[in-house]
């Protein structure tokens, strides 16, 4: 009898285990190229509101950043010389994981001039699949994401791409 149920609690807990996966998954929006961006709301470090849909009919560029990353601070130059030079498309740094102190310190101390938006508790970068930083994704003027990319960029690749779109 004991011979019986042994196999039966592994299956169940099994069957358990799969189910919590596949229902997990399946709820996950995808956001790769093609795909039309996940709309969010974000503060900046001012507590001024931004949502993503706002800006439909522009061209954004979202760039996952987080203070203790040091490709995020060697890309950080290319980024503010994007953000300076370029009115091509909006930049938005998502703040992966930051509380506004720490990006307010690093705004202070780099003499950042960019637009910084809280994602605290990391909740715009799960829905983006974001797993490491920096992270871009450049979405066209109908709110599809045209690229995504992992590692630093420069000003130079941003504008080549984003120029690629038309």
């Amino acid at each position: 009898m004991r011979k019986k149920v042994i196999p039966i609690i592994v299956l169940v807990i099994v069957a358990g285990v799969l189910g919590i996966l596949i229902n997990g998954m399946s709820g996950k929006a995808s956001a790769i190229p093609g795909d039309e961006a996940i709309d969010f709301q974000l503060k900046d470090t001012e507590g001024k509101e931004y949502r993503l849909s706002d800006s439909k009919g522009k061209i954004v560029v979202l760039n996952f950043f987080a203070t203790w990353c040091q490709p995020c601070i060697d890309e950080a130059p290319e980024l503010e010389a994007f953000g300076a030079e370029y009115e091509g498309a909006e930049l938005y740094i998502i703040a992966k994981g930051e509380t506004k102190k720490r990006i307010e310190k690093y705004k202070k101390e780099s003499n950042s001039k960019l637009l910084y938006l809280l994602d605290t508790k990391e909740e715009i970068s799960k829905k983006y699949n974001v797993i490491g930083q920096p992270e871009t994704i450049i979405i066209d003027e109908n709110g599809v994401i045209f690229e995504r990319f992992s590692g630093p960029t420069t000003k130079k690749s941003l504008i080549e791409i984003i120029e690629s779109i038309h």
